[in-house]
């Protein structure tokens, strides 16, 4: 079904604020360029300078919106983003008539006049959010394809190791069995990066014959660490089990961690439940910055 399709869903902070800085320009230019809705017949010395709250609504709804939703542990398909996009432009609507009605038109409240904004908010901001989504799954779709089909080189080492590091190089072989089907994914510990839970699945992400991969399968986190825990693989998050041995740089203290994994953009968290078995293993492998 195509609302349970997966949709990418892994904007940084950073990437998120951007769109919606950029999604709320739209807004105010449409607005200030075609005039809909009446607006042509709204005078004012200071129009667009009134018009502009309008794209600071709309940025502020997209931002937090987002930012809220990302850090559900959650499978992401095309009905959830749809489900995002209502939530959106209930908030964008909510906080626009209530600027409309207080700085605006100066109308009594009401909320027939609010069913009227809602409408004229999803009439211009759908097909803002249509563009937003369709952008956002074309460059999300493009950035990991690109991690896919970027070439790993096992030789190379962003930060010296110690000799603990070069004695303790492991070939064990992980086995691990999918819920409900016959699938099992055969791999070496050493190809292992990292796994991130998803509501009933398991993101994982490793090398398969040099090249990045990413698959997700039907388990649970719990029932994924039983399979595949050793000296170096590790729970460090309630959402991330990681190969402490492929982390690059860690940085934080004793109220929490931030790791980088080899070939991963996103810094991973370590919570303080699990500082006492991932900290003294990474200062083993990995220098801080």
């Amino acid at each position: 079904m195509l609302l349970n399709t997966l949709y990418p869903n892994s904007e940084t902070n950073k990437e998120i604020i951007l769109t919606s800085s950029l999604t709320g320009m739209l807004l105010y230019f449409l607005l200030i360029i075609y005039q809909p809705f009446g607006t042509s017949q709204f005078e004012h010395s200071y129009k667009y300078l009134l018009l502009f709250p309008y794209g600071i609504i709309t940025t502020f709804s997209f931002c937090s919106i987002n930012l809220l939703l990302s850090k559900q542990n959650i499978k992401w398909t095309i009905g959830s983003e749809l489900f995002k996009t209502f939530w959106i432009l209930l908030l964008i609507s909510s906080l626009s008539y209530f600027y409309n009605t207080l700085f605006v038109s100066k109308v009594s409240f009401s909320f027939e006049n609010y069913l009227y904004m809602f409408a004229y908010t999803t009439a211009l901001g759908g097909p803002v959010v249509m563009a937003y989504i369709l952008a956002r799954y074309i460059y999300l779709n493009n950035k990991e394809n690109h991690l896919m089909n970027k070439n790993v080189s096992f030789g190379k080492t962003v930060l010296e190791h110690d000799t603990y590091s070069k004695t303790n190089e492991k070939n064990t072989k992980l086995f691990i069995t999918a819920d409900y089907s016959n699938y099992c994914l055969e791999l070496q510990e050493s190809d292992f990066l990292f796994a991130e839970s998803a509501d009933n699945y398991c993101m994982l992400y490793f090398y398969k014959n040099g090249m990045l991969q990413k698959e997700m399968i039907r388990i649970s986190l719990t029932k994924l660490l039983s399979q595949i825990q050793t000296d170096t693989i590790k729970q460090i998050h309630r959402s991330f089990i990681v190969n402490l041995e492929k982390t690059t740089r860690f940085k934080g203290n004793s109220s929490g961690y931030k790791i980088a994994i080899q070939d991963i953009e996103k810094e991973l968290t370590v919570s303080r439940k699990y500082l006492d078995s991932a900290v003294p293993i990474l200062k083993n492998f990995v220098l801080r910055p």
